[in-house]
């Protein structure tokens, strides 16, 4: 049975990862970041922290990073792994000159000696470099330290395998890639990013409706009234505006009998405006004009009994509509045209000028009103 495609991109899938992480591992180191390289190496104990060009020795050699140069080989990089042109990390802290003798030489040295022994590209050796004709004897002191340093190395190694063990047994095995966080998020499509915002906007309307219903609940005596109670004020209603008609119609009577006494019994006198048409067969004199008060000699006191012949002061909106009727019957172009023909000619100059009069003195109260 052959192998299909997922038998094939898990090693590769794999490989990357491991190459990502070891690139991640080495930009930690040189930017300073050894705590952040450290747990790294302790999620993922199988990498290859010698990998790269130059090794990462090399580099915190070449940089004179004495706690980088610490951490990896707390970590178990290997000091004899040589670059492209054959050299050791011996050689890289030799090429330093004497000042990184102590932080970076030395360590090396003493973590595997037998590195002092290989030559580079050119068949020179980290001992040649420094100008040693023979490489110095590891002393007994140098000895021990070498062997407690193993034994140290064998001892993280078993509890850096122990603790991938009970990793993947508990957790299983982390797979994923912190840069993964950084890759840029699949685009919403524009249906999803329109249902998005009506699912929003509804879900706020909802919210702003119920917190509305708490602040001001509703009332059912105030909002819902029974229709009786309409019935009710309905028929109150009526029987104030019929009140209220009764109440101008005597008003109206009482004011007709009050301009039949001021005649004097006259029944010529006593016509109302509407009784002076066109066809009569007498025509009018002065004295036959029914004017507001008695004798129409005094404008300004027929202008002061019509307007007490109306509503009451306080009633100002009623009181300017009745005034506004008087300005119409009593203007003199109107009375002149309803009833120039019925007046006498002596007495129509005569009759005019008191109708201006009179006119002029409503515009007046009329203006007062406002």
């Amino acid at each position: 049975m052959g192998l299909g495609p997922a038998h094939l991109t898990g090693p590769i899938m794999g490989s990357s990862h491991r190459r990502r992480r070891e690139r991640r591992f080495r930009r930690y180191l040189s930017r300073g970041r050894l705590s952040k390289a450290q747990s790294l190496f302790l999620r993922h104990p199988r990498l290859d922290i010698d990998a790269g060009e130059p090794p990462p020795l090399h580099r915190s050699c070449a940089r004179h990073d004495a706690p980088a140069l610490r951490l990896l080989l707390c970590l178990g990089a290997d000091p004899t792994h040589q670059d492209r042109h054959g050299n050791t990390a011996l050689h890289a802290a030799a090429q330093q000159g004497p000042s990184a003798y102590k932080d970076f030489f030395l360590p090396l040295m003493t973590q595997c000696p037998t590195a002092m022994k290989m030559k580079n590209k050119q068949g020179e050796t980290p001992g040649e470099l420094l100008g040693w004709e023979s490489p110095p004897e590891p002393s007994v002191e140098s000895e021990e330290e070498e062997e407690e340093a193993y034994r140290e190395r064998e001892w993280r190694q078993k509890l850096q395998e122990e603790l991938e063990d009970e990793w993947q047994e508990m957790l299983g095995r982390f797979e994923g890639d912190e840069d993964a966080t950084l890759d840029t998020p699949e685009p919403e499509s524009f249906s999803a990013w329109t249902e998005r915002l009506a699912r929003e906007h509804a879900q706020k309307r909802r919210q702003q409706q119920a917190t509305k219903r708490a602040r001001h609940p509703k009332c059912p005596s105030a909002s819902c009234r029974s229709w009786q109670q309409q019935e009710k004020e309905c028929r109150l209603f009526q029987e104030r505006a019929q009140a209220k008609e009764e109440e101008l119609r005597e008003s109206r009577a009482r004011r007709t009998q009050e301009d039949r006494g001021h005649c004097g019994g006259d029944c010529n006198r006593t016509k109302p405006m509407g009784d002076l048409r066109k066809g009569g067969h007498t025509l009018w004199c002065f004295k036959d004009i029914p004017w507001p008060c008695l004798g129409g000699r005094d404008p300004e006191a027929m202008a002061a009994a019509l307007v007490a012949r109306g509503p009451p002061p306080t009633d100002r909106g009623a009181l300017r509509k009745y005034l506004r009727a008087q300005q119409v019957q009593w203007h003199p172009d109107r009375f002149l045209q309803r009833f120039g023909c019925q007046i006498e000619a002596r007495e129509r100059e005569k009759v005019m000028e008191i109708v201006t009069a009179l006119s002029q003195a409503l515009n007046r109260h009329a203006e007062d009103l406002k």
